[in-house]
């Protein structure tokens, strides 16, 4: 059974006994021999009830956090396994591309039967590309050994070793004796030389340091205080720790190790390390890059339980501390109810039948502590809060931009309209709607709103106002409900946000095999007026004038200029001590009689402060 079903039937099993006593108790009326035998049956009533509720609740909270917590750390902890696995094959890719490439650039040199000097310096050159290369190998079209370069003094004896070149097999090779002459996981990757689909010419080899490569991938992943990665081999050996000293221990018979190897999948464990730690281990095989492993690689992301469970235990302490407090609360609050029932109930009674009415403005004045004078209060509060509603009703019935609700009802936005110095940005998709034509419209739907979704923080972030949605863009105002002298800056951060949120969704999209998206966005500085648009019945609450028309032009100059920020020259007055920009061509734009001064934004500039700013 799941543990919080188990965790919370057995509470409530527990408290129906007592209810059950309890109510023989009262059938019977053995409480009525006493004197104040009322006031004992209301406070046991009272009382038992806030307890059975809130031991309940809090079984059910603690249960349900604790299930959360480790279902989120698994999650977490396997998604670290996924990104790992992806870096390896692209960087498995990255190589092969480097060495294709330095297998055509010799060519010409095979062509002409250049000499082993000049060979030699080729692959010297070649061999600075990549530092984890630690040799390259050329061959000739009989797989015999023609020049070398290398990075290692003992190189040259690994190099006579009979691997051969690859004229037309699979590419990656590990090698035990050749691991042990470099003294760390090497990789020998071979890949033929042709031009086009001619005849092979020889091949190109690397020994590659694979062991580098997983230090750096695997040994830079920590999270929490005791989290980290560890990668095995197929023969149950650790390649790959943040502890160096761990290297080559022997964790074959690891549950977690044992498990990825049986059931090939991704999954979690609860067991004890060598140190005899309690440890959450999260499990994912891995293909081995080499062609010739017996087996596939583990990689364990991994957490001490203790620490796992640490919030939850906070937690535990902290729901028998509010258990108290309500058993508290419920005494004090039952005494006063059953003391005080003959309170004035046909004065809030008439009160009740006027608010039933329609009469929200009459109130009732009964003061006290008790049941009465407490139900009078909450009348006043339920009249006075329908009638609230109504005047909200009527008057947000009228927006769509619901985030100045606040500052309207604070009395903070002029219901007419004003002139104010304001920073408006624009963005927009690039080429959307080609996009969008092979997208069903659920898929249209669903990717707007996981793109809104982010860029509409990163507005809110930085003290935006969402004005409104226009299509896939959207327009955002910055210094209108505020004063703050520093709207450009927080327009520009706010757009350097977005870009820094499109490479977390390109890379999203990437890893899920989608194209890359671009977006362009506009900002200008200037006068502009700000109030309710509209008709009597609708209104919104926007900004207009000649600036939201400019701010606009220059987010579709982006796509001329090849840009993703454009800014105006107001608004790079305000923020060029602190961003750093690119003058562009001065542009004319429809409608103005000068051409305008545009700047592409690169970044904030070193030792800029950060910004402040919000709603």
């Amino acid at each position: 059974m799941n543990p919080l079903l188990q965790a919370i039937l057995v509470a409530a099993l527990l408290w129906s006994a007592l209810a059950a006593v309890y109510v023989l108790i009262l059938r019977k009326r053995l409480l009525a021999r006493f004197e104040h035998g009322f006031l004992f049956a209301l406070l046991i009533a009272m009382i038992g009830g806030a307890l059975m509720a809130s031991t309940i609740i809090g079984v059910w909270g603690y249960q349900s956090a604790r299930l959360l917590l480790e279902e989120g750390v698994i999650e977490e902890l396997a998604e670290i396994g996924r990104i790992v696995e992806t870096e390896l094959v692209n960087d498995q890719e990255n190589i092969g591309r480097q060495l294709n490439g330095f297998g055509t650039s010799l060519l010409p040199l095979l062509d002409r039967q250049a000499p082993v000097s000049e060979l030699t310096g080729q692959l010297r050159t070649a061999l600075n590309f990549n530092e984890r290369f630690l040799e390259l190998l050329l061959f000739d079209d009989a797989g015999r050994l023609v020049a070398s370069s290398s990075r290692l003094e003992h190189a040259e004896p690994v190099s006579k070793q009979a691997i051969g070149a690859n004229l037309d097999g699979a590419p990656f090779v590990s090698d035990a004796q050749l691991s042990q002459a470099f003294g760390r996981q090497v990789l020998f990757i071979s890949y033929p030389i042709r031009n086009g689909s001619g005849p092979v010419r020889g091949a190109i080899g690397a020994r590659y340091d694979l062991q580098s490569e997983l230090a750096d991938i695997v040994g830079s992943i920590v999270f929490n205080e005791s989290g980290y990665a560890v990668m095995v081999d197929s023969d149950g050996h650790v390649i790959a720790h943040r502890d160096a000293s761990r290297l080559e221990t022997d964790v074959s018979d690891y549950p977690a190790v044992q498990q990825a190897r049986q059931t090939g999948t991704v999954g979690s464990i609860v067991a004890a390390n060598r140190a005899g730690q309690e440890r959450l281990f999260v499990y994912r095989p891995i293909k081995s890059p080499s062609t010739v492993a017996r087996g596939a690689w583990v990689l364990l992301t991994e957490i001490d339980a203790h620490e796992l469970l640490a919030p939850v235990r906070r937690l535990r302490d902290e729901l028998a501390i509010g258990i108290g407090l309500v058993l508290l609360i419920s005494i004090v609050i039952g005494h006063q109810v059953s003391s005080s029932m003959h309170r004035p109930l046909h004065t809030l009674g008439e009160f009740a039948h006027k608010i039933g009415s329609g009469d929200l403005t009459s109130r009732v004045d009964i003061g006290g502590r008790d049941i009465a004078g407490r139900l009078a209060t909450t009348l006043n509060h339920m009249a006075a809060g329908l009638q609230e509603r109504d005047h909200v009703k009527e008057v947000f019935g009228r927006y769509i931009a619901t985030q100045v609700s606040d500052e309207i009802l604070k009395g903070e936005v002029n219901l007419g309209g004003a002139e104010k110095n304001v920073t408006v940005l624009f963005s927009d998709i690039r080429n959307f709607t080609q996009m969008s034509e092979k997208m069903t419209p659920q898929q249209v739907v669903t990717f707007l709103n996981d793109y809104f979704t982010e860029m509409v923080d990163a507005v809110f972030e930085h003290g935006g106002v969402l004005d409104k949605f226009l299509g896939d863009g959207l327009m955002a105002v910055f210094g209108s409900l505020s004063n703050d002298p520093g709207h450009p800056r927080n327009a520009v951060l706010a757009a350097l946000r977005m870009q820094a949120l499109l490479g977390k969704i390109n890379g999203m999209r990437a890893m899920s095999g989608q194209p890359p998206i671009a977006i362009g966005v506009g900002i200008h500085t200037d006068a502009a007026v700000v109030g309710n648009i509209g008709s009597r019945k609708r209104l919104e609450y926007t900004v207009v004038g000649d600036g939201v028309n400019t701010s606009s032009r220059l987010q579709a100059l982006n796509k001329e200029f090849g840009t993703t920020i454009l800014i105006s020259e107001t608004t790079y007055e305000a923020v060029k001590a602190d961003v750093e920009c690119r003058q562009m061509p001065d542009t004319h734009l429809r409608g103005k009689t000068k051409d305008l001064k545009i700047y592409e934004v690169i970044s904030m500039k070193a030792g800029a402060a950060p910004a402040t700013a919000t709603v």
